[in-house]
């Protein structure tokens, strides 16, 4: 919520530098919830010569949108609810005093038409006025339940009926809450593949408070998935390791988040834990030390050329338990197309295990493959495909929150 124009460019300008692809402005950047305009106190140019910055510079220009939630601003455009029309969007009134949270307000059911229409409208604009290369929508998206009977949706039955307050937005439980999704999960899915037919190279982020919404139908409908509203090393791994059985690893965004990273094998072990799909820096890289930004310039480089086309078009495999922070976890990329793969490996937080085993998968037992150790934390060597599969791939790291990539090629 502290961002503004000043920090934006320096971090654009940090970005560039490092190489990453994208400056993406999270919350902040607005007059108010419902008000989707850029408060001129931080961005007393607008967001569109921040998204011209970011150009210049060579990065993509994303922004976050609540872009269904209303609030008290009473500006031109701004979705306020004590505007009778808003008012008769939204899915229950609010008490008199009420006020909306930093970025969270109260949901519109955008299945009402008017709403869904006004919707549209905002998002086409913002993407326009604003010059993005990507859209990030989030919040209460999709309406759960709604009091109002003169929307398309199956009335409510009152005596079964519930108001329940969540933060600052208040929600309803009723006997037509499946159907009120209904409505408003098409109306997402109408305003969404107008959006890929109007601006056919821009990029949908689907976020919905830490990827509540990682489904087919979003998946149909967008480009990527932020998969989790919680940012460390585990909790990123976690995400990844669950979300990845069910749909592409290259869909799948980890936000690296500030963590406590003592040693530079902490802090690799901090990006990686976020670099198994699509990886977002969620932290002022311009507080990195220089030993820093030489380590995380290299793993950028190393993502881009070597890790992603894996993450793209190779198959995936969970070659350890779900992680749990202390014992050592991996996954393991591998492209039989091109017998080559890569496995991340994690040690966790218990250095008194300094050594573990994993037995790889989908290599091709009569094969020799070349095993290289990127950190070199053992010296490089062949091994036969069978060796791999039945004896495994052996690693030591001696300190705890550590990591190693181990490149496979036949």
């Amino acid at each position: 919520m502290d961002v503004n124009e000043t920090l934006g460019e320096r971090m654009i300008r940090d970005s560039a530098e490092l190489g990453l692809e994208m400056f993406h402005l999270d919350a902040g950047w607005f007059r108010g919830v419902g008000d989707w305009h850029p408060d001129v106190n931080k961005f007393p140019h607008g967001l569109a010569a921040v998204a011209d910055y970011a150009h210049e510079y060579g990065l993509k220009f994303g922004l976050w949108v609540d872009w269904t939630q209303a609030g008290l601003d009473t500006g031109p455009g701004a979705l306020n609810v004590h505007d009778p029309r808003v008012r008769d969007w939204t899915v229950t009134d609010v008490p008199p005093n009420w006020k909306p949270e930093p970025f969270k307000g109260q949901t519109i059911d955008i299945g009402e038409p008017a709403a869904h229409a006004y919707a549209q409208d905002q998002v086409r604009r913002i993407i326009e006025q604003y010059r993005l290369d990507m859209l990030e929508h989030d919040g209460y998206l999709v309406a759960q339940g709604c009091v109002r009977k003169n929307h398309p949706h199956a009335p409510p039955d009152e005596s079964r009926m519930k108001v329940v307050k969540e933060g600052g937005s208040y929600f309803v439980e009723s006997a037509n809450s499946t159907d009120v999704s209904y409505h408003s999960v098409r109306a997402y899915y109408d305003i969404y593949a107008g959006l890929r037919q109007r601006y056919p190279k821009l990029l949908l982020e689907i976020c919905n408070d830490g990827g509540r919404m990682v489904d087919f139908g979003s998946a149909a409908h967008g480009d990527y998935f932020s998969i989790t509203d919680t940012y460390d090393p585990l909790s990123n791994r976690r995400a990844f390791y669950d979300a990845s059985h069910l749909l592409p690893a290259a869909m799948l965004e980890c936000y690296v988040e500030k963590w406590p990273a003592p040693r530079i094998e902490n802090f690799r072990y901090m990006l990686r834990s976020g670099m198994m799909g699509w990886l977002t820096i969620m932290q002022d890289t311009n507080a990195w030390t220089r030993e820093e930004h030489a380590a995380a310039k290299e793993e950028f480089r190393l993502y881009k050329d070597d890790l992603r086309p894996l993450i793209r078009d190779a198959d995936l495999y969970h070659i350890s338990p779900r992680p749990d922070g202390v014992h050592w976890d991996g996954v393991e990329f591998f492209d039989k197309r091109r017998d080559r793969g890569v496995v991340y490996v994690f040690h966790g937080s218990d250095q008194t295990q300094a050594e573990h085993t994993f037995r790889l998968a989908g290599l091709v037992p009569e094969r020799t493959y070349r095993v290289r150790f990127h950190d070199h934390s053992a010296l490089d060597r062949a091994a036969t495909g069978r060796e791999l599969l039945a004896s495994g791939l052996t690693i030591r790291l001696p300190v705890g929150n550590s990591s190693e990539l181990v490149f496979i090629e036949e």
